[in-house]
């Protein structure tokens, strides 16, 4: 699908860039992925943007993905965690932050339920 591979035209949107990063994720077959807009309830972000998958070597291939491409686009995390781990891999990109996380782990965290009062952006909006 083209539409997965166009990267924002506006780079200072965050949402947008966001919706981006989302379909980087279902690029390499990440399911389960959330957009939630954190921006009313915390500063410290933007969005967050969970995705899952079922093995090391996927959530490594997805994260590398996702930064490759951002890098390409001159976007560079600010702080990344688990780059060697097998079960959760953090982007920080300051405005937004990227979760890649094993399907266990995610169960086990729970994370929708720490950003259950945010805003949850639904697919066919971020995949127009």
């Amino acid at each position: 699908n083209i539409k997965l591979n166009k990267a924002p035209t506006d780079l200072k949107n965050t949402r947008q860039v966001a919706f981006y990063v989302a379909r980087l994720a279902e690029d390499k077959k990440a399911h389960d992925v959330e957009v939630i807009d954190i921006l009313s309830l915390q500063d410290i972000a933007d969005f967050v943007i969970i995705s899952s998958a079922p093995s090391a070597p996927q959530l490594k291939a997805i994260a590398s993905h996702i930064e490759d491409s951002l890098s390409k686009l001159g976007m560079e995390p600010a702080h990344k965690e688990g780059r060697y781990g097998e079960k959760w891999y953090l982007l920080d990109y300051i405005d937004f932050v990227v979760h890649v996380i094993q399907d266990e782990a995610r169960h086990f965290y729970n994370l929708e339920e720490l950003w259950s009062e945010a805003i949850f952006i639904p697919s066919p909006e971020w995949n127009e």
